[in-house]
């Protein structure tokens, strides 16, 4: 037996042998037959199985596992198909059935025709009705004393007696009704209206002032601005110009004293247009003063700007109140007179929209405050809207000018005034006796 060594060189001895056969086989390539050279690819085949058997071997990495098919595109086009099959037919459902009713109505129709046109189930006997009228003709008497047919519907009452033995009491009713329920939705809708909401007077808000600029070309257009600096139009109208790039308190001054003052309509009218389009709380005043210009150009050009302004005018009124200069309040009320707003404001203290409304009851107070309130008291006792006598009567307590006491006394002692009124006025005049002294 052959040890364990031996074993382990046995393929050395084997490629010896090899080496020396195949080395005979190249000396002698014609001389070996068929049968050396089968044993000889055996042993060649036997040792490369030995070899092969002997080496490690060499893992093959697993396939990577297949994904699972996704069937989810195909059940929603089968769900889309069915949907598509179902609608289709409740289609032709409904189309079959409205088939069926138009020709069900049509078979109606024909029928209702057919018996219409039937004139032998809807014919008359002429000889029947002749022999009807000959025997009723003789039982149509003639009146004694006129020969005339005497007419079968005399003896009926008269449709207008009937219709007008209780007219007059209905209509009475009816009017009396009416006219208590018109008064009592007017009482209804008068206290829903927003001003008698208003159980005060607010102040006003304050306002971001604007910036003081020194630049050279705004203090050289300033002063190119006064007439007795500079007496060239052309000049003045190229210092408004220079003016309207600078939105600034010294600007806005120069501007107000041009729209004011200025010689030239023209120029005064250009420099209003420049305020409204500043569009700041500090440009109010001098717009609501160009109203009362006595160019027509400079009027129109302060009413359009004064509406233009987009801040809060109830603020502006206010503002011109709380001064407390009285020759200052007298000038912005005539103003405002001449530029119509205030019987304008008559009818806007009775608007629904409860900003409109205030800014009428602003300048209302503002006229009170001044003591031109000649038109309100005119208003209050012959003004056509009894809504609006009570909501003016309402801005007089809430200004509580003691002013306007006598006045109120006034009306009180006539006797033309209504009830509602007159409770209005008892009211205002306990409210000025809460007043602390």
């Amino acid at each position: 037996m052959r040890c364990q060594s031996c074993a382990q060189i046995q393929p050395f001895h084997i490629f010896q042998k090899t080496g020396k056969t195949m080395n005979k086989l190249y000396n002698f390539p014609f001389k070996f037959s068929k049968i050396k050279f089968t044993s000889l690819f055996s042993l060649i085949l036997f040792t490369t199985l030995q070899i092969s058997a002997q080496m490690p071997q060499v893992k093959v990495p697993p396939a990577p596992p297949q994904p699972a098919e996704d069937y989810t595109w195909w059940y929603g086009t089968l769900f889309v198909l069915v949907l598509g099959l179902v609608g289709a037919i409740l289609w032709l459902m409904k189309t079959k059935k409205a088939e069926k009713q138009t020709k069900s109505d049509i078979s109606k129709k024909e029928k209702m025709m057919s018996e219409d046109n039937n004139w032998d189930s809807n014919s008359v006997d002429a000889d029947k009705e002749m022999e009807w009228f000959r025997r009723h003709k003789k039982t149509v008497a003639k009146s004694p004393k006129t020969g005339q047919k005497k007419n079968l519907a005399d003896g009926l009452p008269k449709t207008g007696k009937l219709f007008n033995r209780n007219s007059g009491s209905e209509d009475k009713a009816l009017d009396y009704s009416e006219k208590e329920f018109k008064e009592k939705l007017k009482t209804l809708q008068f206290n829903q209206l927003p001003i008698f909401k208003f159980q005060k007077l607010e102040l006003a808000r304050p306002f971001a002032p604007l910036s003081i600029s020194n630049d050279d070309a705004l203090m050289s257009a300033i002063e190119q601005t006064h007439d007795e600096f500079e007496e060239d139009e052309e000049i003045r109208d190229l210092a408004v110009r220079i003016l309207t790039r600078f939105k600034t308190r010294n600007s806005v001054e120069a501007l107000s004293q041009v729209a004011l003052y200025d010689l030239s309509s023209n120029l005064r009218s250009k420099a209003v247009s420049v305020l409204a389009d500043f569009d700041h709380e500090s440009v109010f005043e001098t717009i609501l003063l160009c109203c009362a210009d006595p160019t027509r150009e400079v009027r129109a050009a302060a009413a359009r700007g004064l509406f233009r302004l987009s801040f809060d005018r109830a603020d502006a009124w206010t503002r011109i109140a709380e001064t407390g200069d009285e020759f200052r309040m007298r000038q912005a009320t005539q103003a405002a007179m001449e530029a119509d707003l205030l019987t304008r404001s008559f009818d806007r203290l009775t608007h629904q929209d409860q900003k409109i409304a205030y800014e009428a009851v602003t300048l209302l107070s503002l006229m009170i405050r001044a003591g031109e309130t000649e038109a309100i008291f005119k208003s209050i006792e012959t003004h056509n809207d009894s809504n609006v006598k009570l909501a003016l009567l309402h801005v007089v307590g809430l200004t509580k000018d003691e002013g306007t006491l006598s006045n109120l006394y006034e009306i009180l002692e006539k006797t033309t005034i209504s009830k509602e009124l007159r409770d209005k006025i008892d009211e205002v005049i306990q409210s000025f006796e809460m007043i602390p002294a």
